[in-house]
């Protein structure tokens, strides 16, 4: 009993100290309040140039090559991708000058008349943390040029009749005798009548350049096809054409005549499909007779070197 009352008495003498620490603190003994934290800002968000799309062929050289009159250049790639991005940026005709001459890391041929090369500019671009950042600049050229040869021109043979001779002449108007027979005049050898021509058509990438069955061509290069007719293999005048199956994303014209058909892709067909081109044909020989032509192509997506 002592011990409780003792732990009482000494519980009354602490109580009124921890009342007076227990007081609330005065208004400059506030504790100050931390700062308001600032959301942090939403990563820019990457700005993706207009037409860019993923290359699947990487440059590798310009060519030139010639066969017979006509000299061709073009642009070889290998298909294989080096993780980059590449968009259009112009396309040339033959002479014409371009915003990006001067710009390309393989510059831009001339022909032999000193004419600067048509074909198809391409920008080159390479994915970073910040976005799409430009790397060079890509000429593809894609032109062609025929020499000129002095032909030298031999005059036609001219078809001279045979006359007859004065003496045979006199003999035919002399009379006939009475009592001798004199036959009709017989029948000679006829002269062959020449077979039609055997007719074909077909299309090509140069106006005097081998007929194709098939062509790769790069997305968003203008390409130039020429309808072509023979008669027994041997070229004949085209008096009009007019395409008749799908068209690609841009052409010149759905028909004409001795100029070529202009095509350029820029959507990518599914893979291993191959778009064809199908063209009715007319000739200056067989106006009335209509040809078929059709040429498959296979669209690539060009890639440049970094």
């Amino acid at each position: 009993m002592k011990k409780r009352a003792a732990i009482v008495i000494m519980a009354t003498l602490f109580l009124p100290g921890v009342l007076v620490n227990g007081r609330e603190p005065f208004e400059n003994e506030w504790l100050p309040f931390p700062p308001p934290v600032e959301p942090a800002p939403d990563p820019a968000p990457f700005i993706v140039p207009a037409g860019l799309y993923y290359v699947t062929d990487t440059y590798v050289a310009d060519v030139v090559a010639t066969s017979g009159p006509t000299t061709t250049y073009s642009t070889t790639t290998v298909h294989e991708s080096t993780g980059t991005y590449a968009r259009v940026v112009d396309t040339v005709g033959t002479g014409a000058s371009s915003a990006f001459d001067g710009t390309a890391f393989n510059g831009r041929g001339a022909l032999t008349d000193g004419r600067a090369l048509a074909g198809t500019y391409y920008e080159n671009f390479v994915l970073t943390a910040s976005g799409y950042v430009p790397v060079n600049v890509v000429f593809f050229q894609d032109d062609s040029e025929a020499r000129r040869r002095a032909a030298a021109a031999s005059p036609a043979p001219t078809a001279t009749s045979p006359s007859a001779a004065p003496g045979a002449a006199i003999a035919s108007a002399a009379p006939t005798p009475r009592g001798v027979f004199i036959p009709g005049p017989s029948v000679g050898p006829q002269i062959p009548v020449a077979p039609a021509p055997k007719l074909r058509a077909g299309v090509a990438l140069a106006p005097d350049g081998a007929t194709l069955a098939t062509a790769e061509v790069l997305r968003g290069r203008l390409v130039y096809f020429w309808p072509r007719a023979f008669a027994n293999d041997v070229a004949v005048p085209i008096r009009s054409w007019r395409l008749v199956s799908a068209r690609p994303d841009h052409i010149s014209a759905t028909s004409g005549g001795v100029e070529p058909l202009a095509a350029q892709w820029i959507q990518m067909p599914p893979s291993a499909v191959p778009w064809s081109l199908r063209f009715e044909i007319t000739t200056e020989i067989a106006p009335t007779e209509r040809l078929e032509a059709e040429i498959s192509i296979t669209v690539r997506s060009p890639a440049l070197i970094d």
